[in-house]
């Protein structure tokens, strides 16, 4: 939350930002004890998980459809190579629209205005946590981690335990993705997909954190050297805390005259 409400204010202080009203929505944290805390609640909102399952629930389709799917054409799926498993996983998509978080937003609309609203805000929502995650090397973003807020459209993220690509580093199943831009989080955005709104907002919002680079490393870096932080791969490792201070560092967003001069 700290490095959120950092990120607000230079998205505040910024024109362009601040005209278009990107923010990042918080909720209280309280620590009462190193390891164990209060979370604020999160009013009006409900997990993609949970808006996804009564929208197939009223559609009579299976929640877990796709995996379904993909079961029944190939019952030996983790056995397969890798250009048949993405065959088989292709195969099961076309199965399916993949648009529920869409139909979702346009149906809790009760007029085209707001569901216009809500649209843009769950969009430009989306690519602010996007670009401030691939930043924090924030992973774990399964639907149960992503909350909607009924009222705004906005995205809510919840769960920040795997940051600094912790996820990326699992022996089971580790991710390789900066940031969760699945098939429905796409189609629940304008006409042109990830080219408009969401395309802007990342440009806009990684220019502004490139500004603030140094600001961003210093609050970064002492997240990492926090000795009340439960690190589960780190296990107080001095040599894998400076393996994440360089990944950090590596990973933040330089000013155009840095690139230029670590180019010459």
């Amino acid at each position: 939350m700290q490095l959120f409400g950092l990120v607000n204010e230079f998205l505040s202080a910024n024109d362009e930002t601040r005209r278009r009203n990107f923010i990042i929505q918080r909720y209280p944290v309280i620590p009462l004890a190193p390891n164990n805390g209060l979370l604020g609640w999160v009013a009006q909102c409900d997990t993609f998980h949970a808006l996804i399952k009564e929208h197939r629930e009223k559609a009579c389709i299976m929640l877990n459809a796709e995996h379904r799917y993909m079961q029944g054409k190939a019952p030996h799926y983790d056995q397969l190579p890798l250009i048949n498993k993405v065959e088989v996983f292709e195969y099961a998509l076309n199965l399916l629209e993949g648009d529920d978080l869409a139909k979702i937003l346009w149906h809790k609309s009760s007029s085209a205005e707001i569901w216009l609203d809500r649209r843009s805000n769950y969009t430009r929502s989306l690519a602010v946590m996007s670009m401030v995650g691939y930043i924090l090397g924030l992973g774990d973003r399964h639907p149960s981690n992503l909350m909607l807020d009924r009222a705004s459209g906005k995205v809510v993220h919840i769960d920040f335990g795997d940051c600094f690509e912790v996820a990326m580093t699992r022996e089971k199943f580790p991710e390789k993705i900066p940031f969760r831009l699945t098939r429905m989080l796409r189609k629940a955005m304008e006409v042109t997909g990830i080219d408009g709104t969401f395309r802007m907002t990342c440009e806009h919002v990684m220019d502004v954190l490139r500004k603030n680079r140094d600001s961003l490393m210093a609050v970064l870096e002492a997240f990492v050297h926090d000795p009340l932080l439960n690190w589960r791969l780190l296990e107080n490792n001095t040599n894998e805390q400076n393996t994440v201070i360089s990944t950090i560092s590596n990973r933040s967003p330089q000013t155009s005259q840095q690139q230029q001069q670590q180019q010459q």
